[in-house]
């Protein structure tokens, strides 16, 4: 007679779904692949695989970072590792991509920065040395490191620079490119859009490329005369959050945010009693806002609705606050990936040996760590040396869910 287990019907499909969904790691899933011939096929489908990184944030599996100063700088990949929980996929991360500008196209009179790292690309730009007081704007690459692809992109015309008002390049002191976040919802995963601001003394122009038409559109424009800050980029943190962008200096009192979906600048007033020392915009919830505030010895959090953020500095809660460990010398880089920011550290006891030698002895650690935004529970991510600028957080969902990007 059979047994009862195998007169049992099987599961209907839809509902095998919705069970595997819920699985919130990828690795469970692929290890649930392997498990039978019916889990493999529907786990393998590519519409089981959009609506499951639809519903899960890629876990960060690592760091993005660069050394900087010659032309003989490289791109590296600083895997996260144990007791991080990421640590697994890290390392099979690390095993199968390709980090360094040796696979891209070299030319000895420039070399490669990284700019933005999001939804698996690395966008990369090559700029000339310093020829006066200007950097000369050139090309700009997207890298999918994981699958080795490349798209190279060209300037912005100059005909649309002229119209903008930026026809010389004196007129124009920095340009600050970076990466617009892919819409869940769309099923053409190898499109993509970069943005490019190009900043002038008293405003920015924003320009936006799109791997489908191919060409670059004058998109924005703002006054930054009340946010002087953004006239150099690099003292700047860009963050993205409930569908807008957002450039935040230390010792403002304002910060400038970008709308995508009016493609419109405001000025936001920001927290008067906050501190200096580091402050970066995360996504807390659908449609709120958060503000992340390092001080010496803590991490607050506060938070605002999104259509009351450019009213008043009224209106932001305070949700949440967290010790920091009082033997490090913390800081903030602006990497933020969805549901984390990137933190880090170094030992103080280290740091104050290293600066007493005048900078003659090797240089301390700095710690990385990732800054859970629903706990602002921090985990230990990483260790470099200290003259790596910790740039970016690289978040992706292990294959076969980590498709190609470009």
């Amino acid at each position: 007679m059979a047994s009862a287990a195998a007169a049992q019907p099987d599961l209907p499909v839809d509902l095998m779904e919705e069970i595997l969904l819920r699985l919130n790691d990828a690795a469970d899933l692929i290890r649930a692949s392997a498990a039978c011939t019916s889990f493999h096929r529907l786990i393998s489908d590519g519409h089981f695989i959009r609506r499951f990184k639809s519903l899960h944030c890629p876990p960060v599996l690592g760091l993005v970072a660069g050394t900087y100063g010659s032309r003989d700088e490289e791109i590296y990949f600083y895997p996260a590792k144990p007791p991080h929980n990421s640590a697994p996929a890290a390392r099979a991360l690390a095993r199968a991509a390709k980090f360094t500008v040796t696979s891209l196209p070299e030319d000895p009179t420039h070399y490669w920065t990284v700019r933005d790292v999001r939804d698996g690309r690395v966008l990369l730009s090559r700029r000339c040395a310093w020829t006066t007081i200007l950097f000369v704007f050139e090309h700009l690459m997207v890298y999918d490191p994981l699958h080795r692809r490349q798209v190279q992109i060209p300037p912005i015309p100059h005909d649309l620079l002229a119209a903008a008002g930026h026809g010389d390049d004196r007129c124009c002191q920095e340009f600050d490119p970076f990466l617009v976040p892919a819409a869940t919802s769309d099923e053409d995963d190898l499109s993509f859009q970069v943005m490019c601001n190009a900043l002038s003394e008293h405003k920015v122009e924003t320009f936006l490329y799109s791997s489908v038409t191919m060409e670059w559109r004058r998109v924005a424009s703002s006054s930054i005369t009340s946010f002087k800050s953004m006239e150099i980029p690099c003292l700047v943190k860009r963050s993205y959050a409930c569908g807008c962008f957002y450039w935040v200096d230390y010792s403002e009192a304002v910060m400038l945010m970008l709308d995508m979906r009016k493609m419109k600048f405001s000025i936001v007033n920001l927290l008067t009693r906050s501190k200096p020392g580091g402050r970066v915009i995360v996504e807390v919830m659908e449609n709120r806002v958060g503000l992340l505030i390092l001080s010496e010895y803590t991490l607050d959090l506060y938070s605002k609705s999104l259509p009351d953020i450019s009213i008043s500095t009224k209106g932001w809660r305070h949700d949440h606050t967290t010790r920091l460990f009082d033997n490090y010398q913390w800081s903030f880089t602006g990497g933020v990936v969805e549901g984390y920011a990137l933190l880090y550290g170094v030992l103080r006891d280290e740091y104050r040996v290293w600066v007493e030698s005048d900078r003659k002895k090797e240089k301390p650690n700095a710690h990385c760590f990732t800054v859970e935004l629903e706990t602002l529970l921090i985990e230990e991510l990483c260790v470099f040396k200290l003259d790596v600028r910790p740039d970016f957080l690289y978040a992706s969902f292990p294959p076969p869910f980590a498709t190609p990007s470009i």
